[in-house]
């Protein structure tokens, strides 16, 4: 696939992209931190990966809602309520390059 066809792809299914990332993103994460997260209760890695959802997704329209503070000119962020302990404050985001839609990094905050 073409640049320009990847990235006429992502920006029509830039949420579902996030899905796929944020589920893949969890493997390695819980391979650091599964063992201390099943412990205190939460949700194991399978359990987190069902409840990545693309109905909870959403976009940020303003910088400040975003704690990396990334340049929404240049990115768009994308959040999703936190799955390793479901109804805690923990948000998971993903900072996609606006031209490319390329990732840029995933991160959670609370």
């Amino acid at each position: 696939m073409s640049l320009r066809a990847a990235t006429e792809h992502c920006e029509r299914d830039l949420v579902s992209t996030f899905v796929a990332d944020l589920r893949s993103h969890l493997v390695d994460y819980y391979q650091q931190f599964g063992a201390d997260i099943v412990g205190a209760g939460g949700n194991t890695l399978q359990q987190a990966q069902d409840a990545v959802s693309l109905d909870l997704v959403v976009e940020l329209a303003h910088i400040e809602d975003d704690p990396y503070v990334h340049d929404l000119d240049d990115f768009r962020v994308l959040r999703h309520p936190d799955v390793v302990f479901p109804g805690s404050d923990i948000a998971w985001f993903a900072a996609y390059h606006r031209d490319t839609c390329v990732l840029s990094e995933i991160y959670d905050f609370n």
